[in-house]
């Protein structure tokens, strides 16, 4: 599937386009451990990928789903995103917020309603930060489409000064442990030992099946 093709479903699902990512800086994580969120520093290119959390008490889950951030035009109470099809238009959205509930609509679909997760990080731009999306009051009838909008209640969007937005899909998530002196990590239902890595600002974590592969990830400034 190509990245055109992983944006023009999410945003069919979304009944919008994609939203923010926030702009802050991450935390680096305590040093030689892997403690704390990361992102895969090259998701694929449809925008799949994986991110985890390293627990201190020795406890991990990995998510894997769509990683997408893009850029956005914003004017008044719209914005503007990228087109979600290669030949199509960029998608024109107005919203509004109520308290902690943000409002989406965008031509031609239902309007999108989300809640916001944690506190919000501007008091003079109540757009910015973190939105989850909200179930619809009816759902689909269609199976597969009622199967979509299921999935995107877990999805966290966030909007970012930069003008940016992010959205994260987790399509499956798997629970592990990780031992700080092996330099192993284990994953639920898998018997093989992976290790780890910490280089700098970089983890770099061995891959299922066998950990043969490795990949690289950074601090996550989402999550």
């Amino acid at each position: 599937m190509s990245r055109i093709a992983t944006l023009s479903l999410i945003r069919v699902i979304l009944t919008t386009c994609l939203l923010p990512a926030l702009p802050t800086k991450a935390q680096s994580p305590p040093a030689d451990t892997p403690v704390g969120h990361w992102v895969a520093e090259h998701p694929s290119n449809s925008g799949i990928g994986s991110w985890w959390d390293f627990r201190s008490d020795g406890t991990l889950t990995m998510h894997i789903g769509a990683i997408v951030t893009s850029s956005i035009t914003r004017s008044g109470d719209t914005f503007t995103s990228p087109p979600a099809t290669v030949s199509g238009p960029p998608i024109k959205v107005t919203f509004h917020i109520d308290g902690d509930t943000l409002h989406l609509l965008s031509p031609n679909t239902p309007e999108q309603t989300l809640t916001r997760i944690g506190p919000a990080p501007s008091p003079d731009d109540p757009l910015l930060g973190k939105w989850k999306p909200s179930a619809p009051i009816t759902p689909s009838t269609d199976p597969k489409i009622a199967a979509q909008e299921k999935l995107m209640t877990n999805a966290t969007l966030v909007f970012s000064p930069d003008n940016t937005e992010s959205l994260r899909v987790p399509f499956t998530a798997f629970e592990g442990t990780w031992d700080a002196t092996a330099h192993t990590f284990h994953l639920q239902n898998q018997s093989a030992s992976f290790t780890f890595q910490r280089a700098g600002s970089k983890l770099t974590l061995g891959q299922p099946p066998d950990g043969h592969k490795t990949d690289t990830y950074l601090p996550d400034p989402i999550l």
